[in-house]
C-alpha cells in the first residue's frame, strides 16, 4: 500500500474535521485531529470560550502556536500514513495573522519552518471558504466570518507562492468530498 499523507487545508468551518473522520473511517486511515492538540492546551491554560475572546488569538498568545507547530510536527512525523486537518500551510496562515505585528522575527521564523514541513504531504486538499455560515453548530470556532475568509485568502497565498500542487475539493457532505479526494489520489 502507497504511503499516503493527506493534508486538508482550510479555516474553520470548512468541512475539514469531518471529512478527515469519514475518510479515516472508510479507508482505514488515521486521523491526525487539531483538536487533540489544541484542546488541551486551552484546558490547561484556562481558556473560556464564553469570555469573548478569540480563540485563535488566545492561541497566538506567549509560546502557544510555536509549541502548537512542535506537536503538529511531532504527531506527523511518527505517523506513516494519515490525514490531517492541520497542515503547515494553515498553521503559517495563523501565525502570519496573529503574530504579524508583534514579533516580526518570530513570524519569519515560523514560517520557515512551516514551509519547510508541507514536504511531507504526499497530497493537499483545500476544502474552501465560500461564506460559510459559521453559527451552525458553533460552540468552539471564531464567529468572525471575515477573519477566517481572511485565513482562506493567506492560505491560498501560501499554497501559490510556496509552489505546492493542492486540489480545490468541491462542496458537498464529507462522504462526497472523500470520494472526490479518492478519484483524485487515483488519477
Amino acid at each position: 500500500m502507497m504511503r499516503l499523507r493527506i493534508g486538508l487545508v482550510g479555516s474553520a468551518g470548512t468541512g475539514k474535521s469531518a471529512l478527515g473522520m469519514v475518510y479515516s473511517q472508510k479507508h482505514g486511515l488515521p486521523f491526525l485531529s487539531a483538536k487533540d492538540i489544541t484542546v488541551p492546551i486551552l484546558e490547561r491554560d484556562g481558556y473560556d470560550y464564553a469570555s469573548g475572546v478569540q480563540v485563535e488569538r488566545f492561541l497566538a498568545q506567549g509560546n502557544r502556536q510555536h509549541e502548537i507547530l512542535q506537536e503538529t510536527t511531532l504527531s506527523q512525523s511518527m505517523t506513516e500514513s494519515y490525514i490531517t486537518d492541520r497542515t503547515f500551510v494553515d498553521l503559517a496562515a495563523y501565525a502570519l495573522c496573529e503574530l504579524n505585528s508583534s514579533d516580526p522575527k518570530e513570524v519569519d521564523r515560523l514560517l520557515k519552518e512551516c514551509r519547510e514541513g508541507v514536504s511531507v504531504y504526499t497530497h493537499l486538499f483545500l476544502c474552501p471558504w465560500a461564506g460559510v455560515d459559521l453559527r451552525r453548530n458553533n460552540s468552539r470556532r471564531t464567529l468572525n466570518p471575515f477573519y477566517q475568509l481572511l485565513i482562506h485568502a493567506v492560505e491560498v497565498g501560501f499554497l501559490s507562492d510556496w509552489g505546492l500542487q493542492y486540489f480545490t475539493l468541491h462542496p458537498g457532505t464529507p462522504e462526497q468530498r472523500a470520494e472526490e479526494i479518492e478519484r483524485l489520489i487515483s488519477q
